[in-house]
């Protein structure tokens, strides 16, 4: 009889008391939100359901001192974010606990002692939505009693189980004291508001490198944003901002933070930390365990978004320190400009010379916007000094040709339009996004050096691509040369300084007699080589006595003279020159002819000196005295 009056009164202060277990658990952000529970909405006390309102709260550190839970809606709990898909199962235990009672237990020990027991299956289970609610709709009456129930948080991945919640019906709020103490207050709660905490750590860090399918270079400024979805509806959610050490979320995708390559991220207590990082790279450090989605949303500039590069989804595993690495590419360009055929730069004059431009074709060439082609204009760039002639024919051997690889492209794709010391190679629009991604460009054509064209300067070629995104900011230039040579005819006497006039040159590749001839044609200049003397061209020196002779490549030459200035003898042997990049000079001075000497008809040649005249004399004299002599003795 003693113990059974002691159990009743033990069980009327059980209906005083509200049941808080506190929580601390272990997360790592980013995971997929999914929505389960119901709208929160008052219960009445005679429908004999009461309302347990969850409120899965995260921090990366408790409060400094607890809070306790007054079964009311609490405002201290607004500065933390929500946890969501979170799974909370509600088991009924009231015949155990009662059951313990009439052991001997008392409300305590037998609240404890149920705490565990999850046998059999839940009444009732959920998970927390996106903002990391969950309610559930329970009985206060089991069999005639009041009723006792255990919540049992299910294991998640990167979150440390909380220990079982038990509560007790009736419910009454706890109302905080000027102490700092809590008494029950009087009106029993219907609808109960519990706030289980959890400390999360954030130590995922997800690593982007940006490249340019051009080059494979570095690129900065490329803008992405960071989403994840969450609850039953799949709510989409992007990073916001940062609090408390941990990332903050919002539906608004136009409001979400940007990230930029170049630069490191990590959430602070009062916003998202940046510093400067490595060209081309993107780290954004204290990531949650968890699925993401990372989106670029802007390319930078002189670069474009490829489609199916734009989206990546990666993941956070639990554990520490954990890193994900992704690549990302956005097409950019690399143009290219060769002379494959050419051994050096040096050409002759007319010489047609083979060029190959080529450009990369972007990745994103077959992306559309809508439905809408993303790439509608394509052209090729070339700029050229005058001195040299584009060979504007799609016709023979030297006419121009593009390729999509290896395959020959139809002229009727595309356009080629001369201008003023250039020309451009533009794609058809209709048939830009037909291009193969990521293959080469190529367009093969021809140019020569024209009559412009002097040894003492370099003839360069550039070339450049314009897309509807991007041009090359490193256009390639190519640079062709010919050469030359000068000659000054002068008096074969000793001093050698008397410039001659009339004396005729030709110029053979060999030093033999059946060795072709040097052709300039007249007007163009173009450079060719016969077999005749007839068809040569003949340099005849002016009163100056210079011969000039440009347009040659780089070599051995043989100037050989066909007839000497009047009243000289003719060169009976050829004379080798060379030909290189300033043996004509150069753009600041010219170089100095190289002397080619003829003697006089007439004159022996001078090996002694003035002696040599003087013994000339005398032996004029000895033949003259001879000769008197036997003159006179014929006589006699």
């Amino acid at each position: 009889m003693k113990n059974e009056k002691k159990f009743r009164r033990e069980e009327r202060t059980m209906k005083k008391i509200f049941n808080h277990t506190k929580m601390v658990c272990l997360l790592f952000l980013l995971l997929p939100f999914v929505f389960f529970g119901t709208k929160n909405q008052q219960v009445s006390a005679e429908s004999n359901l009461a309302q347990i309102h969850l409120h899965k709260k995260k921090m990366v550190n408790l409060p400094g001192s607890l809070i306790q839970n007054s079964g009311t809606e609490m405002e201290e709990f607004d500065q933390y974010q929500g946890l969501a898909d979170v799974t909370f199962s509600v088991y009924d235990v009231t015949a155990a606990f009662y059951e313990k009672r009439s052991a001997g237990a008392s409300v305590e020990e037998a609240k404890r002692q149920v705490q565990t027991l999850t046998s059999g299956s839940p009444i009732a289970s959920g998970k927390t939505d996106a903002a990391g609610d969950l309610v559930f709709e329970l009985p206060k009456k089991q069999a005639d009693r009041d009723a006792v129930y255990t919540i049992v948080e299910a294991p998640k991945d990167g979150v440390t189980t909380a220990e079982n919640m038990v509560i007790a019906f009736p419910v009454y709020e706890m109302i905080q004291q000027a102490d700092g103490s809590y008494v029950y207050g009087e009106e029993e709660l219907d609808t109960i508001h519990l706030y289980p905490k959890n400390i999360v750590t954030n130590e995922g860090t997800l690593l982007v490198n940006k490249r340019g399918t051009g080059e494979n270079e570095p690129l900065n400024d490329a803008e992405f944003v960071v989403s994840k979805q969450e609850g039953r509806e799949n709510t989409k959610k992007y990073i916001l901002s940062a609090a408390d050490g941990l990332y903050t979320w919002t539906t608004d995708k136009q409001a979400a933070y940007r990230f930029l390559t170049g630069k490191q991220y990590a959430a602070g207590d009062a916003g998202i930390d940046v510093s400067e990082n490595q060209k081309g790279q993107l780290k954004i450090a204290q990531l949650e365990t968890g699925a993401y989605q990372l989106e670029e949303t802007k390319a930078p500039s002189q670069a474009a978004l490829i489609e199916e590069e734009r989206i990546k989804d990666f993941s956070i595993d639990s554990g520490s320190n954990v890193t994900v690495e992704l690549t990302i590419k956005n097409d950019t360009t690399n143009v290219t400009k060769t002379t494959p055929q050419l051994d050096g730069k040096d050409v002759e004059i007319g010489e047609r010379i083979q060029y190959h431009l080529t450009v990369n074709i972007p990745s994103g060439i077959q992306d559309k916007v809508g439905s809408e082609n993303k790439y509608k204009h394509f052209q090729l760039i070339d700029a050229h000094d005058p001195a040299l002639t584009f060979e504007n024919t799609a016709e023979g051997e030297t006419g121009y040709a593009l390729y999509d690889g290896e395959q020959k492209i139809d002229a009727t794709n595309y356009q080629v339009t001369e201008k003023e010391h250039g020309f451009t190679v533009t794609i058809n629009p209709e048939f830009v996004p037909q291009l193969t991604p990521g293959n080469q460009l190529r367009f093969v054509y021809y140019m020569y050096l024209n009559e412009q064209a002097m040894p003492i300067n370099g003839f360069t070629n550039k070339a450049n691509v314009e897309t509807d995104f991007m041009t090359d900011q490193t256009p390639p230039s190519v640079e062709v040369l010919t050469g030359g040579k000068r000659f000054l005819k002068v008096d074969g006497a000793v001093t050698a300084t008397e410039a001659l006039a009339d004396a005729v040159f030709v110029v053979r590749d060999q030093d033999r007699d059946d060795a072709n001839y040097l052709k300039i044609e007249e007007g163009t200049k173009q450079v060719s080589w016969v077999q005749t003397a007839d068809e040569a061209t003949k340099f005849t020196t002016g009163t100056d006595g210079l011969v000039d002779i440009i347009g040659l490549k780089f070599g051995t030459y043989y100037l050989e003279e066909v007839k000497a200035p009047k009243n000289y003898v003719l060169l009976t042997n050829r004379i080798a020159f060379e030909v290189h990049e300033t043996s004509y000079g150069t753009k600041e001075q010219l170089g100095d002819p190289e002397k080619v000497p003829n003697r006089r008809k007439g004159t022996l040649p001078a090996t002694g000196g003035a002696g040599t005249y003087l013994m000339g004399a005398i032996g004029v004299v000895i033949v003259g005295l001879a000769g008197c002599y036997f003159v006179k003795r014929k006589k006699g």
